[in-house]
């Protein structure tokens, strides 16, 4: 319980340091950089937690970075499904202006679109989604970067109409399958799911690079 209080609240912390760094910084490449280095920053806090922690401490850390679904007990699953359903609603309001982004902020801030607001909108809900995630689940590698390339190379097209009901089901599928490839059979127990997830997260990802370098 500690290990998913700890995680929520540094997720939370990390979410609300990015948007006010998103209010400041104007460029997106720049605010990726920025996120790059807070990554770094919460990395080291992380590593001095570790070295003053108890061994119970480490191992529970250890085994909570390794990822289980099973971290969503009974009690807490209204609530994440609650918070999670609320998002994706939310989300979901936000086609339109992610469409028209497509083309250009400029050209979509001619149309109508607050883009300062588009983006603290879109920074809040994917902090809050993976805050909660994460804290539960682990740091789950890999899905949450391949799965909307999936749904673009199925679907190919950039439209957020499709893609984003798309990613939401191929994501469950994803996830429900490297869950059933992690139990062992015979009672032989389960594997981290971080250490199945990355044999189908790699090749998609790298195959989506080759295609973007052919193409370059």
């Amino acid at each position: 319980a500690a290990v998913f209080a700890a995680a929520l609240s540094g997720a939370l912390a990390v979410t609300f340091i990015m948007l006010f760094l998103s209010s400041v910084i104007r460029n997106n490449a720049l605010l990726l950089v920025a996120g790059v280095m807070l990554g770094y920053v919460t990395s080291s806090v992380v590593m001095l937690l570790n070295f003053f922690a108890s061994a119970d401490g480490i191992r529970a850390y250890v085994q909570w970075g390794m990822g289980n679904f099973s971290g969503v007990s009974e009690t807490m699953l209204p609530l994440y499904a609650a918070v999670s359903m609320i998002c994706i609603v939310v989300s979901s309001l936000l086609v339109k202006p992610l469409n028209l982004m497509l083309i250009g902020s400029r050209y979509a801030e001619n149309l109508g679109v607050n883009i300062k607001r588009l983006r603290t909108t879109i920074l809040l809900l994917t902090g809050i989604m993976t805050a909660l995630s994460t804290s539960f689940c682990g740091p789950i590698a890999f899905i949450g970067l391949a799965v909307p390339h999936m749904a673009r190379l199925l679907l190919r097209t950039d439209d957020f109409r499709l893609i984003m009901p798309t990613t939401i089901l191929i994501g469950a599928l994803v996830a429900l399958l490297c869950n059933f490839v992690c139990v062992l059979p015979s009672n032989g127990g389960i594997l981290p799911l971080n250490a199945v997830t990355p044999f189908l997260g790699v090749p998609i990802i790298l195959y989506v690079i080759s295609r973007k370098s052919y193409s370059l």
